[in-house]
């Protein structure tokens, strides 16, 4: 049966770290909501698999500006997040409110392109390999060429593995690959999910160079979720996680997003010194902690190499080498 492992008591004593006054008091108006997202760790065997469910990915508000575009937009995404990832004519008007027939025309465009696939007996639509054909650039360009090849050699180095993952422009987190190893724990979610925008580490590492007044701006709209018993869930405690992690160098979380779990995360800079990506690499608690250093300077020194590959402007206050 799958078994997940106890997590350690963190450590949240760590000389560089800032605590706020009255931490635990602070920002009352602060309340749990409950997380539609929900990750674990489940042995199989000798291994560990780290997997994740989202009951409610992000779904931005369309801007109304060209509703066809919208509406297809939106039948690939519910099709893509819903399972079994298949859905008739019926259901995809009915649940995104589009008229049958103008729904039917975008379907029958869809195909025709390669995007969907109608299944002519079930009467069903699924995705079609057309997409990747349509985003083979996106996937196959050069900086991600060069961040593949240092995260690749940077798990074999460590023996951990390791996920890439995009910002958005709601803050969230796409996976754009992940780089597993041939040790104790494996990666299982796919490529394109989604991780939540306070997922600790990547959150963490996207926001620490950011200005104060960007920091404030994201936390206004911050709707405090608890994943586990040990995630931050004031602002204060949150902020004072941020500057420490500025301070140390790397974000750090530890059994806040998955029971058991420690991750620690780096961000990638484009030429205007924005987190263009975010890396992170984790494994059991138990593992991870005695080593958080060791793994912490090779993930800063690999940090480093991609930002020089593709030139990323780092802040002045970045570690260095």
């Amino acid at each position: 049966m799958p078994k997940t492992p106890k997590p350690a008591a963190p450590d949240r004593a760590k000389p560089d770290e800032i605590k706020p006054d009255n931490a635990q008091t602070a920002n009352a108006r602060a309340v749990a909501s409950p997380s539609p997202y929900t990750t674990s760790l489940q042995q199989d065997g000798s291994r560990w698999l780290l997997t994740a469910q989202d009951d409610a990915p992000p779904r931005r508000p369309a801007p109304g500006l060209v509703p066809a575009v919208e509406n297809a937009i939106a039948i690939i995404n519910y099709i893509n997040h819903t399972p079994p990832h298949l859905a008739s004519l019926t259901e995809l008007a009915t649940t995104l409110g589009i008229t049958k027939s103008h729904c039917h025309s975008i379907l029958k465009t869809l195909v025709h392109f390669g995007w969907l696939r109608l299944d002519s007996r079930a009467k069903l639509y699924e995705l079609n390999s057309g997409l990747f054909a349509s985003a083979s650039s996106l996937l196959g360009a050069p900086v991600l060429d060069r961040i593949r090849h240092e995260l690749g050699s940077l798990v074999q180095r460590i023996g951990f593995p390791a996920v890439l993952a995009q910002p958005q422009a709601d803050d969230s987190f796409v996976v754009v690959d992940k780089f597993n190893s041939f040790q104790a724990m494996e990666v299982s979610y796919p490529i394109g999910h989604h991780l939540p925008r306070d997922a600790p580490a990547n959150m963490r590492a996207y926001l620490a160079w950011k200005s104060p007044a960007e920091i404030d701006q994201w936390l206004e709209s911050w709707q405090p979720r608890r994943y586990t018993s040990t995630t931050l869930m004031t602002a204060d405690l949150l902020k004072a996680e941020i500057a420490a992690t500025r301070k140390r160098g790397y974000a750090r979380s530890v059994g806040e997003l998955t029971e058991g779990l420690m991750a620690l995360g780096m961000p990638i800079f484009d030429r205007y010194g924005e987190v263009a990506y975010v890396f992170t690499c984790s494994g059991l608690l138990s593992t991870v902690a005695p080593i958080e250093e060791a793994l912490a300077r090779e993930m800063i020194n690999t940090s480093i190499a991609i930002n020089r590959a593709v030139l990323g402007r780092m802040p002045a206050d970045f570690p260095s080498l």
